[in-house]
């Protein structure tokens, strides 16, 4: 598992970040692993809403005193402590995925594979993407003569964002697209805090196919994060990981495309 927010923490301590290593080691101990051993005994399936109800107290109680804690101590924004929570939120929600949990898929951030090109010697280049979340497969594989080479095979992507703006959104659409060009049966989500983003730029992404789904997780940027919206986007999550590899018959005459 890649537990990203866990990784910040423990470089903050290890780089003495603002003479604040011992403090954010006790944040550590005392707050940060008390709240993902209470997460981890959480079972998430479809018939048990409780328990997402219950991860998202867990949720809003630590992002609370995250908050708290960063501006006791006056820790940036820019530094992704408080951010990289968000993106941990994804690595307990899918755990307990059948996939995951016998090996067949595995969870990555880096490196996800975008399509092929030929260089200036006239070697196939395997272009990857970074993703704040990724469901996937790695496979090894060997072309012509060329060294074998390790591409990760997205089935979900998920970019996290704490917001997100016009700019971002844009950025956020123009990698989606190179996945999902790269891997066409694979899915693209965006898993965001709270919207900051004019309705017209959500009412043109319905028409494109860029991005399978976008979710907000709060009404509002001091509001608590929303269980039913948690619960929504495991389902999605959840369906597309079950759906690999199911098309439904081509039957004429009719609907091909939506059937």
């Amino acid at each position: 598992m890649i537990y990203i927010h866990e990784n910040n923490l423990k470089t903050k301590i290890r780089i003495n970040y603002k003479n604040k290593a011992s403090q954010i080691k006790d944040f550590y101990n005392n707050t940060y692993l008390p709240m993902r051993k209470a997460i981890e005994k959480l079972k998430f399936t479809k018939d048990n809403f409780g328990s997402f109800e219950k991860a998202t107290e867990l949720f809003n109680n630590y992002y609370d005193e995250l908050s708290s804690f960063s501006k006791k101590y006056n820790i940036s924004s820019q530094s992704k402590f408080a951010s990289t929570f968000l993106e941990e939120i994804s690595v307990y929600l899918f755990k307990d995925l059948e996939p995951i949990a016998s090996n067949q898929l595995d969870i990555f951030n880096k490196g996800i594979y975008a399509g092929l090109k030929i260089d200036g010697k006239y070697n196939i280049e395997v272009l990857k993407k970074d993703v704040d979340f990724c469901i996937g497969k790695k496979v090894n594989i060997k072309i012509n003569n060329e060294k074998s080479m390790d591409l990760i095979i997205p089935v979900v992507s998920v970019e996290v964002k704490t917001y997100l703006d016009a700019t971002m959104f844009g950025e956020v659409k123009s990698s989606s697209k190179a996945i999902k060009s790269a891997s066409p049966n694979s899915r693209t989500y965006v898993l965001m805090g709270h919207k900051n983003l004019a309705d017209e730029h959500i009412i043109a992404a319905r028409q494109d196919s860029v991005l399978n789904e976008i979710f907000v997780l709060r009404e509002n940027e001091n509001s608590p994060i929303d269980a039913e919206t948690i619960f929504q986007y495991w389902e999605e999550i959840n369906g597309a990981i079950s759906q690999i590899g199911n098309y439904s018959a081509i039957v004429t005459p009719g609907r091909l495309l939506n059937p």
